[in-house]
């Protein structure tokens, strides 16, 4: 230990050493008896990796140094995402204290293989940590074959991770599997409870069908779904634009009855470029361009926001903001663009203006 220089003294040095055997076993004692001239961050780590030797002694009093380590510092070693993985999996399998765990299992430096291994052995109450990190276990789905196997599984827990496998996997691969023009009649109700019970009680006369276009008229399939959506109550066709395929959605997205059109929206096949497309349709709700304006996801691709931005139908509420992420090229071209508004018109020229005195 001695050769090593104040520079070479680190946590990552020192266990390089150990695990070459380059240290007697006395001054391995001594280490795992706290007695190194560390920073408590790398004292830690090295306490984590003696704390898994083979040797009974040193295994032991690695434990008991580790424990007179102050919780405080060790849970913020826990939560730090700078640690070293390593040293993030020597302390996982190092410690037993339920808030150093939680707060190891919630990094998301710690690698997956060591959450799999803590998944496999854990107790009931660090189980439930594990199973609501759902984040975590979509990365690596490993952690919920651990778990389940795992044979102190709770029965909640085991619940849990149950619901999680359904919603997150076996869902999206049913859903993957199903070819485009059929209907995902597995889905649930649920997620569109709110527009069946606005269909049941709407009073108002029925919509008529959204129109087909000539060239949608000389297709036998949609020309079909059209056929049966003639006959179909309100709550019928929220259903199908919910769990229906793309010629479902394709026709029912220019419904005239907002809970149909919404329901198309909340369809979790609905894919980027149908949204790209609608964004552009003019002969849709204004309630349907306003939800895409809602989703993240969709509202990070540019070609969405310059359809948005050039559709007259879009509230003008909607369509201002996104002005201002527009290039100056698109800029030039919707300042002078006399399908859209005047405000939409004023609002790109003054930016564009602004920009162009810029560059």
């Amino acid at each position: 230990m001695s050769s090593a220089t104040p520079q070479e003294l680190t946590a990552a040095a020192v266990i390089q050493r150990l695990e070459a055997g380059e240290y007697p076993r006395d001054v391995v004692i001594t280490l795992a008896r706290g007695f190194l001239p560390l920073p408590q961050e790398d004292l830690i780590a090295v306490l984590a990796y003696l704390a898994g030797s083979e040797d009974a002694e040193i295994n032991q009093l690695a434990h008991e140094s580790l424990k007179e380590i102050p919780v405080r510092i060790v849970l913020a070693f826990a939560a730090n995402e700078r640690s070293s993985p390593d040293h993030l999996a020597f302390l996982t399998r190092a410690t037993e204290d339920l808030a150093i765990l939680e707060m190891l299992i919630r990094n998301r430096s710690l690698p997956d293989e060591s959450l799999v291994d803590l998944a496999g052995h854990a107790d009931p109450i660090v189980q439930e940590i594990i199973v609501i990190n759902q984040a975590r276990i979509i990365k690596a789905p490993q952690i919920l074959d651990a778990l389940m196997e795992n044979p102190r599984l709770a029965p909640d827990v085991r619940r849990r991770a149950l619901e999680t496998r359904e919603e997150f996997f076996d869902k999206k691969a049913r859903l993957e599997k199903l070819a485009e023009e059929e209907v995902a009649e597995f889905l649930p109700n649920d997620e569109i409870a709110d527009l069946l019970a606005k269909a049941e009680a709407d009073v108002t006369p029925a919509a008529p069908p959204p129109d087909l276009s000539e060239v949608e008229k000389e297709d036998p399939a949609k020309q079909s779904v059209f056929t049966q959506i003639l006959n179909m109550s309100v709550g019928e066709k929220v259903q199908m634009a919910f769990k229906g395929g793309k010629t479902w959605r394709t026709i029912l997205i220019r419904d005239r009855n907002k809970l149909v059109c919404s329901a198309v929206m909340r369809n979790p096949r609905m894919s980027e470029s149908e949204a790209e497309q609608i964004a552009g349709m003019r002969n849709v709700d204004d309630e349907v361009l306003r939800l895409i304006s809602t989703r993240r996801d969709w509202m990070s691709k540019y070609n969405i926001v310059t359809a948005l931005a050039r559709n007259p139908k879009v509230p003008i509420g909607v369509v201002v903001p996104l002005i201002n992420r527009l290039t100056l090229r698109d800029l030039k071209m919707l300042k002078d663009d006399k399908g859209v508004s005047e405000v939409v018109r004023a609002t790109s020229r003054k930016l564009f203006t602004l920009r162009s005195k810029k560059s």
